[in-house]
Order: structure tokens, then C-alpha cells, then sequence
């Protein structure tokens, strides 16, 4: 499993560090995800193919924050292959 990783993304013309700790879990891989900001939420791979929220009561992301988030995830996974 891999480590955890930082990543800076851009989303609606901001930049910010993102925090992402990997989970393995008895259902998947999770990434637990800390924004300064943003209360942490988790990720997985859906069925859309791509990574996307794990749903929590009163999470209210911006999509566009969730997609950077999801092509981070995805680009760090592809890299450790």
C-alpha cells in the first residue's frame, strides 16, 4: 500500500495543499483527505471511474474540488504501479 502523499491542486483558480492518507479497508481502498478549510472526507473508486466521495451527513464539497482531488489520487496510483 502506498504512503502518505501531499499534492498542491488548483480548483477554481485557487491552489492548496492536499493531505491524502491511503486506508485499505475490508471493501477497497479509501484516501482520507485533509484540506485546510474543508472538513476531511474520504475517497474510493466509483462507478463513474474515477475517484469520488465517500458519502458523509452535511459534506459540502465544490466539484471542481473534488475532481482535482480525483485526478491527484489517480496520477499518485499510476505513479507507484
Amino acid at each position: 500500500m502506498a504512503g502518505n502523499f501531499s499534492k498542491r491542486i488548483s480548483f477554481d483558480g485557487q491552489a492548496t495543499l492536499a493531505v491524502i492518507l491511503p486506508q485499505m479497508r475490508k471493501d477497497g481502498m479509501y484516501y482520507e483527505v485533509n484540506i485546510k478549510g474543508f472538513p476531511r472526507f474520504f475517497m474510493t473508486w466509483s462507478a463513474a471511474d474515477r475517484y469520488d466521495t465517500v458519502a458523509q451527513e452535511g459534506l459540502k464539497l465544490p466539484y471542481n474540488l473534488v475532481l482535482a482531488v480525483s485526478d491527484a489520487i489517480e496520477e499518485e496510483v499510476k505513479r507507484n504501479k
